[in-house]
């Protein structure tokens, strides 16, 4: 092979590793995620003017969405107190998984002809409650994409106490 030739396919082979890994890093007060290129994201105020932000993922050729809605808890959360908060029978077993810094629980379910995922993860004194929900049949497209976002969640440092917290004044950081 000559040298011009290796040369090219060197060139061709950097580009496609930087052009692959463009992955955008969202900064939020207690929490950062990773999300690849191609998704969009908005932070609006909960339902009825609740003062509590969620925050939204999908991607425009995408099948669903996914929600985030961060909570400061007054204390520690433990494994109890935030499998009581998933509402479930205590007959549906779940299992303490990790995703990114925080731990919680994961449950599927189909409901009004709708898929659901949802998480309740807990870091500390950090609870986030995440759903995605798509159609039924579409449920296996985003899948991977969708749980590499929820284990990409990285704690940023503790506020104190008395700090008030609005995420729609988050940043946004390209190419961590």
């Amino acid at each position: 092979m000559s040298d011009s030739m290796m040369k090219i396919l060197l060139a061709i082979s950097i580009f496609g590793m930087t052009t692959s890994s463009n992955a955008e890093t969202l900064s939020f007060p207690s929490f950062r995620i990773e999300i690849e290129d191609g998704w969009v994201h908005s932070v609006e105020n909960g339902p009825g003017g609740d003062s509590r932000s969620i925050i939204t993922l999908r991607h425009p050729n995408g099948a669903g969405v996914l929600k985030m809605w961060p909570y400061d808890a007054p204390a520690v959360v433990s494994e109890d107190i935030l499998r009581n908060m998933t509402n479930l029978e205590t007959s549906i077993p779940l299992t303490w998984q990790n995703w990114g810094d925080y731990s919680g629980y994961q449950y599927d379910y189909l409901e009004r002809r709708s898929f659901y995922r949802q998480w309740w993860l807990a870091n500390e004194r950090t609870i986030i409650f995440i759903t995605y929900q798509c159609d039924p049949e579409s449920k296996d497209i985003e899948t991977e994409e969708i749980d590499k976002i929820v284990r990409s969640i990285i704690t940023t440092p503790a506020l104190k106490r008395s700090d008030v917290v609005d995420i729609r004044g988050y940043t946004q950081i390209r190419g961590e």
